[in-house]
């Protein structure tokens, strides 16, 4: 969070100025104030300004009010959100004991839309493109490392057999990590096929790029070559 003090003849002068200075409305803040003015006598003598410290909340703590409240509206059962920022991303833990499968839904449609709201909220809010990923249980991370394990064997068996194996849709995340890992073997391919935010990733087997050998011509160099014949006995 940020924090910043100002100071001033009045509180609501102060708040005022400072809204319009920060583009600000009166919820997007938190103020205490530090020191109460005085005017002094006659309005001269001993007068002093009145203290007041805003406290702004960065994109971590927006991103965890809003988690919260969109959570409280879909009723969902939850002990804690936590956010942390790493790789230019923010990250959305949070842990659920009841009934984390309400939350993710069926093949984590739920969850996605969740983090797509949020992501909609935020990119809103700051009027830049912010990147928010969130995960319930640490399911992501869960589905990730089966993702890999699934495509590790897929990719022996397309080496082996020489046959293409075509994968379920898959979101441009979990496409990138499949892409990633064929691309450490030099013989194989991906290609990505379909419309819409779920494709699927193609594992094309290895292509034989070497040219049948050219068979040489006989060149005729007019000489006859003797013929014999058989002897009838």
């Amino acid at each position: 969070m940020k924090i910043i003090e100002k100071e001033g003849k009045s509180t609501s002068k102060i708040i005022a100025e400072f809204m319009e200075e920060h583009n600000l409305k009166l919820e997007d803040f938190k103020f205490e104030v530090i020191e109460k003015g005085s005017s002094g006598f006659l309005n001269i003598f001993g007068a002093k300004p009145t203290k007041i410290r805003f406290i702004l909340p960065d994109i971590a703590d927006d991103i965890k009010v809003y988690t919260e409240q969109l959570l409280k509206h879909l009723t969902a059962d939850y002990e804690s959100v936590v956010v942390n920022f790493k790789d230019n991303t923010y990250f959305i833990k949070i842990s659920s004991s009841k009934n984390p499968g309400y939350l993710i839904g069926k093949e984590a449609k739920l969850l996605d839309s969740i983090q797509h709201i949020i992501n909609q909220m935020i990119n809103k809010k700051e009027k830049k493109q912010v990147r928010i990923q969130v995960d319930v249980n640490d399911y992501r991370q869960k589905r990730k490392k089966a993702l890999i394990n699934k495509v590790t064997a897929l990719k022996d068996k397309v080496a082996k057999r020489g046959k293409s194996i075509t994968l379920e849709p898959l979101d441009a995340a979990n496409r990138k990590i499949v892409h990633k890992i064929i691309e450490k073997d030099k013989q194989l391919k991906t290609m990505t096929i379909g419309d819409g935010e779920f494709k699927r990733v193609v594992i094309l087997p290895p292509t034989n790029d070497k040219k049948p050998p050219v068979k040489e011509k006989k060149v005729n160099d007019g000489k006859r070559k003797p013929r014999y014949r058989s002897r009838k006995s």
